[in-house]
């Protein structure tokens, strides 16, 4: 590697650690912002697509390609096939994600900055200054590998490297082994037990439960879960498409008490929604009253009315198909088990016992921070401001930690990456009192995410954290910055997007801005009207209580 510049004075060095979505984001903007520093991405893999980039057969991401691609390389407009939803061809679909990252790569001639099968054993402080990376090649059979010296660090590794285990003498199955080509479709004729109410419990339950395997699936649940569709119930287009910057105006806990109320309405009295929002894109008729519909209509109501937290406050699943599933008893809902057996479990919401005595167990309940096993315990996701600004190193930086609420990693990936290359090269300044904010922010999120474990976990709402990352960049899409009434108000009732934040480039705004409305007018009347109130309500709020860290 080449570490002198052709004055004779070193070159200053950025190592990036992971070159998945985050890391290959963060080198284009790395690239942009730091032309006279050598950069240098490390992936242990040998591909550059990271945990999505060779996903099983029949995946379907939960975001719309519309709002996970990135700002800076946008492909999808907000357009919806009028086919109910059937081709899913708003979402990438099986490799589809990988394909746009490639693309991405070689548009920005990003790979010859990419050392592929490289692991990364150990980040170090240099006691000269900056770091010390040592790592080693796959191919070679090195133990030590080699160390160089890097003035600053930014971990990409993402949230998804180390999976939780559970002790239970019944065997269990391999997450890697069921992620491999048509893992699933070798698990056949077992009475299989998943554990975990997130995104990929629900999705392997799902996989697992498909009718031609045979399978009886259980699902063990502590507490309720938010499972929708990826395309809205009432209104047939993807959820995406409903959320919009004036919507996102609301202050947090009103769009709490009022989501949690206007979710749990629509669940109860569907029929009557569909008439008041008629359907912009109808899926193909079914009949609604039918057992199964009835079954899924409570279970719907059941789960989301058991969920251990308020609407915006935890993690949502999108599936399309889960829920069909209960109905139909191809899958259960369990409680937990009664002892570390696991041959009987609690019913759900119940003290009442069932046996089960399972075959398989699945644990599918959450990830292990990376960051230990690369730089030693004093490392934690905990240090770090805003979930990317290291308290005391001004020269480490996160990417790609922080989990939305509602929304994708990649999208608020690229805003962070914009983010920490500004700071460093000095574009941006680093805040002031990080460690003030730092604490305000812990507090915070200690309230608002008091069931989540914020050791590992960076959680955010994605567009109010981007706004607030955008205005430390003087990004932010105020009426003044965009420029007249009439293209800030299509900003308001147009699908939310990161993209929006980059209305500086014509290029970006012309692909962007004839973005359709979805939402119906009725309830952007609705929010019209909401808006007094929610002025009052900050208002109020700002007399008693510190402003929020961010």
């Amino acid at each position: 590697m080449d570490h002198v510049e052709s004055s004779g004075a070193p070159r200053r060095r950025l190592a990036i650690i992971g070159c998945g979505s985050s890391g290959l984001v963060t080198l284009k903007y790395a690239l942009d912002e730091l032309p006279d520093w050598e950069i240098v991405c490390f992936e242990k893999t040998d591909r550059i697509t990271g945990v999505w980039g060779n996903p099983y057969r029949g995946f379907v991401s939960t975001s719309t390609k519309y709002t996970t691609q990135f700002s800076c390389f946008p492909e999808r407009d907000a357009e919806v096939e009028q086919d109910g939803g059937q081709s899913r061809s708003e979402f990438f679909c099986n490799g589809e994600y990988s394909e746009y990252l490639n693309r991405f790569a070689d548009a920005f001639d990003l790979r010859e900055h990419i050392m592929l099968s490289c692991q990364v054993d150990r980040l170090e402080r240099d006691p000269a200054g900056g770091w010390s990376i040592r790592f080693r090649h796959a191919e070679t059979e090195e133990e030590t590998g080699v160390a160089e010296h890097f003035d600053a660090v930014v971990i990409c590794t993402g949230l998804t490297a180390q999976i939780k285990q559970i002790e239970t003498p019944i065997p269990v199955l391999s997450l890697r082994e069921l992620n491999a080509g048509d893992g699933i479709s070798n698990i056949r004729g077992e009475r299989i037990v998943v554990f975990g109410g997130g995104e990929s419990a629900v999705d392997y339950a799902t996989r697992l439960s498909r009718p031609e395997l045979g399978n009886q699936v259980f699902l063990s649940l502590r507490t309720g879960v938010r499972v929708s569709p990826r395309y809205h119930p009432i209104r047939g287009v993807p959820s995406d498409f409903l959320r919009n910057r004036l919507m996102l105006s609301i202050h947090p806990d009103m769009r709490n008490w009022i989501g949690q109320r206007f979710v749990e309405a629509r669940m109860l009295h569907q029929e009557r929604f569909e008439r008041w929002f008629p359907a912009k894109n109808p899926a193909p008729s079914t009949e609604p009253k039918t057992e199964v519909a009835a079954a899924r209509k409570e279970w719907a109501y059941r789960l989301t009315k058991g969920a251990k937290d308020d609407l915006f406050n935890m993690f949502h699943n999108k599936s399309d198909d889960f829920l069909d599933r209960v109905a139909r008893g191809q899958i259960t809902i369990i409680g937990l088990p009664v002892d570390d057996q696991m041959n009987r479990f609690y019913q759900f919401q119940s003290q009442e016992e069932i046996e089960v005595n399972p075959t398989k167990v699945l644990p599918a309940i959450g990830y292990r921070s990376t960051l230990t096993a690369i730089a030693g315990e004093s490392l934690t996701l905990a240090s770090f401001y805003l979930g990317c600004v290291h308290v005391s190193d001004p020269d480490l930086f996160l990417v790609g930690f922080a989990r939305p609420i509602i929304g994708n990693i990649p999208s608020i990936s690229e805003m962070q990456a914009a983010y920490v290359t500004g700071l460093i090269s000095g574009h941006y300044s680093r805040p002031n009192e990080i460690a003030e904010r730092h604490a305000l922010a812990q507090q915070e999120n200690l309230a608002r995410y008091s069931k989540l474990d914020l050791e590992i976990i960076y959680p955010v709402e994605m567009f109010p954290y981007c706004d607030y990352l955008a205005r430390q960049m003087n990004l932010y899409p105020s009426l003044r910055r965009v420029g007249s009434w009439r293209d800030w108000w299509r900003l308001q009732l147009a699908p939310a997007t990161t993209a929006h934040y980059l209305y500086d480039d014509e290029k970006i705004r012309r692909f962007f801005a004839t973005a359709p409305i979805y939402m119906p007018t009725l309830l952007v009347t609705l929010l019209l009207l909401l808006k007094p109130v929610d002025w009052t309500f900050r208002a109020v709020r700002r007399l008693w209580r510190r402003p929020a860290a961010y």
